[in-house]
């Protein structure tokens, strides 16, 4: 595997967000909400979530839609995972 995997796993997360699901609203992680919510309403149940680029389609999905394969070192999305020789390929080990 490629010394610098870390930086290419890190190029497939475009964005870092939190969720508050008891709200219902998107927080970016730099906005005020976040401490109030982290302080203020500790039984709140906030999620951080992932927006990523899918490794075989380049679709932008959240980590809840995609799945990691290490031995791609990529997240591919559900809809591709959901093909048949897709899904084939996604779990194939890989030769290098």
């Amino acid at each position: 595997m490629a010394e610098n995997w870390v930086d290419e796993r890190d190029k497939a997360i475009l964005e870092t967000i939190y969720f508050c699901e008891n709200c219902n609203i998107v927080l970016e992680p730099g906005d005020k909400e976040v401490e109030r919510h982290k302080k203020e309403l500790p039984h709140h149940k906030m999620r951080k979530v992932f927006i990523l680029r899918c490794g075989n389609c380049g679709n932008i999905v959240t980590d809840s839609h995609a799945q990691y394969s290490p031995e791609r070192n990529q997240f591919w999305c559900k809809n591709c995972l959901f093909s048949t020789s897709f899904r084939q390929e996604f779990y194939a080990t890989r030769q290098e």
